[in-house]
C-alpha cells in the first residue's frame, strides 16, 4: 500500500470513528428512537450523503457504539482480571467490574442489552455485525479465561463444565441482574424496600459459591 492510499485510508477510519462520536452524542442527548440521520450528519457537521456512504440507518450506527462499549467492557475485565492472583478472584472481580461499568458507562450498557436480542449468525456479512460479534466473543474470552485459570488452580470445581460455556452462563447471569435491577429498581426499594446494591452482591455471593472448588 502506497502512502496515498494509506493515508486515505487512515482519513476514511478517522471520519468513520467521528461519526460515531456524533451519533453518540444524539442518542444520549435526544434518545435512540428519536434521533434521526439527520440529527447525526448536523452534529458532525457532515452532509447526509457522506453519513449514508459509512452507515446505512441508526442500526448500523448502534452495531458500531455497541462494539465500542465492548470494547471499553473488554479492558476494564482485562484490568480487573490482572489484579487478582487466582481464578475465581479473576472470575470475581470481572463480575464487579460489569456493574462498575453498567453504573459508570449506561448509555454503553444500554446499546450493549440492545445487541443481546440480535443473531448475527456464525459468519455475519456485514462489517458493522462481524466487529461487534468479533468483540463479544473477545470480551467473554477474558472470563473464559478466568474460568480456566480458576480450574488449573483448584479454585474452581473442574464440575462446572467446559469454560466457555461457564464464561456464557455467568454473563447472562450477571447481565440479567443488572436489567431487572435497572427495571425494576422503584419496586424493589419503594415496595420491598431492598437495596439494589445489596441485591447485586447476593447475586455474586451466589454465583461465586456455584463455581467455587469445594
Amino acid at each position: 500500500m502506497s502512502r496515498i492510499q494509506e493515508r486515505r485510508r487512515e482519513e476514511k477510519e478517522m471520519r468513520r470513528q467521528s461519526i460515531i462520536d456524533s451519533a453518540e452524542q444524539v442518542f444520549a442527548q435526544r434518545g435512540f428512537e428519536v434521533a434521526t440521520m439527520a440529527d447525526i450528519a448536523d452534529q458532525a457537521r457532515l452532509s447526509r450523503a457522506l453519513i449514508y456512504f459509512y452507515f446505512k440507518d441508526k442500526d448500523e450506527l448502534a452495531l458500531a457504539i455497541t462494539a465500542r462499549g465492548l470494547q471499553t467492557l473488554r479492558r476494564s475485565f482485562e484490568r480487573a482480571s490482572a489484579k487478582c492472583r487466582t481464578g475465581l478472584e479473576k472470575a470475581t472481580a470481572i463480575s464487579y467490574a460489569y456493574i462498575d461499568f453498567a453504573r459508570s458507562q449506561p448509555d454503553y450498557f444500554e446499546f450493549i442489552a440492545r445487541g443481546e436480542v440480535r443473531e448475527f449468525g456464525p459468519s455475519p456479512a456485514k462489517e458493522n455485525e462481524r466487529l461487534c460479534a468479533s468483540e463479544g466473543e473477545k470480551t467473554l474470552a477474558v472470563l473464559a479465561d478466568a474460568v480456566r485459570c480458576g480450574v488449573a488452580d483448584g479454585t474452581i470445581d473442574p464440575s462446572v463444565g467446559d469454560p466457555a460455556a461457564v464464561a456464557v452462563v455467568l454473563w447472562g447471569f450477571i447481565h440479567g441482574m443488572l436489567q431487572v435491577a435497572a427495571s425494576k429498581q422503584n419496586m424493589f426499594e419503594k415496595v420491598m424496600h431492598l437495596d439494589i446494591a445489596d441485591l447485586l452482591q447476593v447475586g455474586l455471593r451466589l454465583a461465586s459459591r456455584a463455581i467455587r472448588a469445594g
